[in-house]
């Protein structure tokens, strides 16, 4: 009897693995080569991760045929689009053949994300005559598009696989891949390079027009004057290289007239 809490403690652990992760969707879905590209989504946007760790779920999974309509989505839609074919809730044959009042509503995978606005994160079930069952964005004004084919594997009742004809694609999805942040980004690199040339275009006249080489005439007035001592402010924050030359070209009409008078007074003493 005393062996009996030992045995339990040995092989406890074995049933909680058996209760916690007790089935890899991925696996599930690797001997079906046509569904290969759908398995292949839900590893790339970690959706398979999230789905493991659910008891019960059922995903709806399409063909390879039909999955060209997502190939250009941006990771973070493609994700949304691939969770809203999780449902929350474990479906097969026979429980779809028994929805009551012909229709219902599905909790998917996407709601828990917090960003399923406007019933966004919800698919409607409808059973329509013929024993057809047809699937859709529970959405105003969305269309029931994809129509339920046959079970591919179920395991009572924590994981059901079903094949759908198509996939549901959310509305507005598209339009929310072309305003994603990443676009946004490359658009304002795109436009920051030309920001450059456009400013530096725009200091150009005014350093030519305040170029000493166009007052030839006035430039030593201007720095003698002292009322012409603002105007010279301006031209060095434009661009202050420019002030250097101004400099040395007023000093050396100085040094110039001071030899030429030196020369005139040595002459015209010579004279007398």
């Amino acid at each position: 009897m005393a062996s009996n809490p030992q045995t339990l403690l040995l092989i406890f652990p074995f049933l909680i693995l058996s209760f916690v992760g007790a089935y890899n969707i991925t696996q599930i879905l690797e001997p079906y080569s046509s569904f290969s590209i759908f398995n292949n989504y839900l590893t790339q946007t970690k959706l398979a991760d999230e789905i493991n760790r659910h008891q019960t779920i059922t995903v709806l999974v399409v063909d390879n045929s039909k999955m060209s309509v997502i190939f250009s989505y941006l990771n973070e839609i493609l994700k949304h689009t691939m969770a809203i074919h999780v449902i929350l809730d474990y479906y097969d044959i026979n429980k779809l053949s028994h929805i009551l009042h012909k229709s219902t509503l599905l909790t998917t995978l996407f709601l828990t994300s917090g960003i399923a606005n406007n019933k966004l994160g919800i698919l409607n079930v409808t059973n329509m005559p013929n024993d057809i069952v047809i699937f859709g964005s529970a959405t105003p004004e969305a269309p029931l598009s994809s129509t339920f084919i046959k079970v591919v594997i179920t395991k009572p009742y924590n994981i059901s696989v079903l094949q759908m004809s198509n996939l549901i694609i959310l509305p507005g999805i598209e339009g929310a891949k072309q305003a994603s942040p990443l676009a946004t980004l490359k658009k304002a690199l795109a436009l920051a390079p030309m920001a450059k040339p456009t400013n530096s275009t725009s200091h150009a006249p005014t350093t030519i027009e305040k170029s000493p080489a166009s007052t030839p005439m006035e430039a030593p007035n201007m720095v003698d004057s002292p009322v012409a001592a603002p105007m010279d402010a301006p031209k060095a924050g434009a661009l202050g290289a420019y002030d250097v030359p101004t400099t040395h070209f007023s000093a050396s009409q100085n040094i110039v007239c001071g030899i030429l008078g030196l020369l005139v007074g040595v002459i015209h003493l010579g004279a007398f």
